[in-house]
């Protein structure tokens, strides 16, 4: 393995909620790293940081390549995945199911030109383990109702076969990821939605959450520890959603959502209301795949693969505050 001071560290999507915690935390290592992201001009939450920041698309031919060149390692914090269960192509105009087995295997295939590890940010859902026939049958009928589900199965067994075939890949499968830093679509960001009162009411469903700093220590740790070719699932706290809006809206200095709703009959209306708007080409605002991947912790056990790497999940409230505070910073809330 390169000494940790001399390890060079590509990073797609850098400026991605998670992705710019991992370029945080490697730069932390002593990591040299190059950021990369469509954007012309470095994104705020990369514009200060000391990295060599490259705009392009992992669709232009070649662009893989240039990146990953002269690197030792590859992050990929940008891997599809479809909000819209009633768009039957990607945001690229493409069918998003094509989409992902293509640009997975490109990027491999690049990583394996170069010699390079890889680190692969994933998703929770693929680990969730259905018990009774009522649970499976649940989770079947939500692969078939939207793509995101197929989409992060397929990506995953690529990953899972090309370290069968000699990549080193680690593969972190994070939980639901709070934490500062996040640029997404305001909203997509549940902090500020709760703090400007556009969520009059929680939903009866347990969560679990983790700080997407922690997340990134332990992809490093992970690292570290050549820990590749096993799904990783990187979960922090256990705790209601109601709970967790509580919290939210306590530390935010701000009144909570005094309506609660039965997750089932939530979802119903988000997926009701994403076809009806799905049907005149719009997208909702509140995409019923968030709903149907909170659903899946009912049947998800939570692992001790974090305290395995030597990380311990820092306090829920502080993970809430600085994340209170970087939207507040950039003008969410």
């Amino acid at each position: 393995m390169a000494r940790r001071s001399t390890i060079k560290a590509l990073v797609i999507g850098a400026s991605g909620h998670l992705g710019n915690a991992i370029v945080r935390s490697f730069l932390d290592r002593n990591y040299r790293i190059t950021a990369c992201g469509r954007r012309r001009v470095p994104p705020s939450n990369l514009s200060d940081l000391p990295v060599r920041y490259l705009s392009g698309d992992t669709e232009t031919s070649g662009q893989l390549d240039k990146w990953i060149a002269g690197h030792d390692l590859v992050v990929d914090g940008a891997a599809p995945y479809p909000l819209n269960a009633f768009s039957p192509v990607s945001e690229l105009g493409k069918d998003p199911i094509v989409h992902a087995e293509r640009r997975t295997r490109l990027l491999l295939e690049a990583v394996s030109r170069h010699k390079a590890r890889l680190v692969y940010v994933g998703s929770f859902v693929t680990l969730v383990r259905p018990c009774t026939g009522a649970e499976r049958f649940q989770h079947q009928m939500m692969r078939l109702a939207h793509p995101y589900f197929e989409v992060k199965e397929l990506i995953e067994s690529q990953m899972l076969d090309a370290s069968r075939r000699g990549l080193r890949v680690v593969i972190a499968n994070p939980t639901y990821c709070l934490g500062p830093w996040d640029l997404r679509d305001r909203e997509l960001c549940t902090i500020p939605l709760l703090l400007r009162g556009e969520i009059p009411s929680s939903i009866t469903q347990m969560l679990n959450v983790v700080d997407v700093r922690d997340v990134a220590a332990a992809i490093g740790a992970a690292l570290d520890a050549e820990r590749y070719g096993e799904p990783i699932q990187m979960s922090g706290h256990d705790i209601s959603t109601e709970e967790l809006y509580s919290l939210i809206c306590e530390l935010g200095g701000v009144p909570r959502p005094r309506i609660s709703t039965a997750t089932t009959l939530a979802l119903t209306g988000a997926y009701a209301m994403e076809l009806m708007l799905g049907a005149i080409g719009e997208n909702t605002r509140l995409p019923a795949g968030g709903m149907m991947m909170a659903t899946l912790f009912d049947y998800m056990v939570s692992g001790k693969q974090l305290s395995e790497l030597g990380v311990s999940p820092r306090p829920l409230s502080e993970t809430i505050v600085d994340a209170i505070k970087w939207y507040r910073k950039i003008g969410y809330c």
